[in-house]
């Protein structure tokens, strides 16, 4: 059995409020749930029959920004 967790299996359109334009990727129920719950996520919703812009490794990078960034923003929470 595969594990769902890591199987990414949505198509979805995000973009932070720093960055120009919007990016699609294949992200997992967590990763789309986590890119969501960021403060600085503009946009984020799950999209279908468009071309992923972004390849694993550019998703690996934002998983990277995405535990960086909530680590901050847990202990900004609780401060």
């Amino acid at each position: 059995m595969m594990n769902e967790e890591m199987n990414p299996s949505l198509l979805v359109k995000f973009r932070f409020v720093d960055d120009k334009k919007s990016e699609v990727a294949l992200l997992s129920f967590e990763q789309y749930s986590n890119i969501k719950e960021l403060p600085i996520t503009k946009e984020c919703k799950i999209v279908k029959n468009q071309k992923p812009t972004l390849s694993k490794n550019d998703v690996a990078a934002i998983n990277e920004k995405i535990k960086r960034l909530s680590k901050t923003h847990t202990q900004s929470l609780s401060e």
